[in-house]
């Protein structure tokens, strides 16, 4: 019995987007979500990650030097035709990605070639804190995501776990900063 060995749906979706994006973007060598796409000369960073509740495909383009200024990103997002797939993960691990390469090109020549709004003035602590609490609410569910699906493709999670509980421990510790910041007092348990 011979078992085909296919491309993890991250490293099927960084090809295509190495054909659209060209040479000047430095790939993700990470076959894992989000992918985290840089250019040096233009100091911007793109992020792409499916988002499994919509059935699409989420890109983010921010400053390189400060991915935490959500203020500065640009988001785009891509809905593909799921026909003959039951979900997004199905549709990039199995469908025809090359086929939809056209308008990938068209949505991230759009979102990388506008200029990134101004850098906002942070004066308050916290909005700063809440800033980064949303920063870290996001990678956790990035990486809860990605969790899920490797439960439902009987791929190794120990790993998987291990980061999900560090994100948890910092999420939870920025949550108690923006409280704290808010005047807010917790009891520890």
């Amino acid at each position: 019995m011979t078992r085909t060995v296919t491309m993890a749906p991250a490293r099927r979706l960084i090809t295509v987007l190495a054909g659209v994006l060209g040479a000047d973007w430095t790939m993700s060598a990470s076959t894992d979500w989000p992918i985290v796409v840089t250019h040096e000369a233009a100091d911007r960073q793109l992020t792409v990650y499916p988002d499994r509740g919509n059935n699409r495909i989420v890109f983010i383009v921010g400053p390189a030097d400060d991915e935490d200024d959500f203020a500065r990103q640009r988001f785009g997002k891509y809905t593909p035709d799921l026909t003959g797939h039951d979900t997004i993960d199905g549709w990039l691990a199995e469908g025809d990605l090359e086929a939809v390469a056209d308008a990938l090109a068209v949505i991230l020549e759009r979102l990388t070639e506008q200029p990134l709004p101004e850098r906002a003035v942070r004066t308050h602590p916290v909005e700063t804190a809440r800033e980064h609490l949303a920063q870290h609410a996001r990678e956790l569910a990035a990486h809860a995501s990605h969790f899920a699906a490797s439960l439902i493709w009987a791929q190794p999670v120990a790993d998987d776990a291990q980061r999900l509980v560090g994100l948890a421990q910092t999420l939870a510790h920025t949550a108690t900063r923006v409280d704290e910041l808010r005047g807010i007092k917790h009891t520890r348990r």
